[in-house]
């Protein structure tokens, strides 16, 4: 599990991922070294899942977000679902409970390259239907600190 301390490096790298082990050991009244273990722990054990960049998609040449829902067999959908993670457009992917199976997030250049993986998805053995969406606008709340994470470093 995590301590308090652990949580306190938490909530500063979710506020600034880029935070150097510097800045939080002074912040915390540790050596950087003590920091850079305790990340390095996190890591280990898969709390931290990963320390990115977030990318305006569009300046760099994808202008369209689209949403898929494919419904597929049910004993296909966790092969369907590792093939969709496999496509090189795809963001995110989820298995939901509902008339459709999977949620996906791509990326997309152009209309005709969203033809193209939609025509791709609905070509996966296993995959009975597809619908999609193009997001017109978009956006995302800061990432929020969990509330009952939060209250061990106040000891409670």
């Amino acid at each position: 599990m995590v301590d308090a301390i652990d949580v306190r490096i938490l909530r500063i790298l979710v506020e600034d991922g880029r935070a150097a082990y510097s800045h939080i050991a002074r912040m915390l009244n540790l050596s950087d070294v003590a920091v850079k273990k305790r990340v390095e722990k996190l890591l280990q054990k898969g709390i931290i899942k990963a320390i990115r960049a977030e990318l305006d998609y569009k300046k760099i040449g994808y202008s369209y977000t689209v949403f898929f829902e494919v419904k597929t067999e049910p004993q296909e959908t966790p092969r369907v679902f590792r093939r969709l993670m496999d496509l090189p457009n795809t963001l995110e992917g989820h298995i939901v409970i509902g008339d459709y199976t999977i949620l996906v997030k791509a990326l997309a250049e152009s209309v005709d390259a969203i033809k193209e993986l939609l025509d791709r998805i609905g070509k996966i053995e296993g995959v009975l239907e597809v619908k999609s969406f193009i997001s017109l606008e978009s956006a995302s709340k800061p990432v929020e600190f969990p509330a009952k994470l939060a209250q061990r470093t106040l000891g409670a």
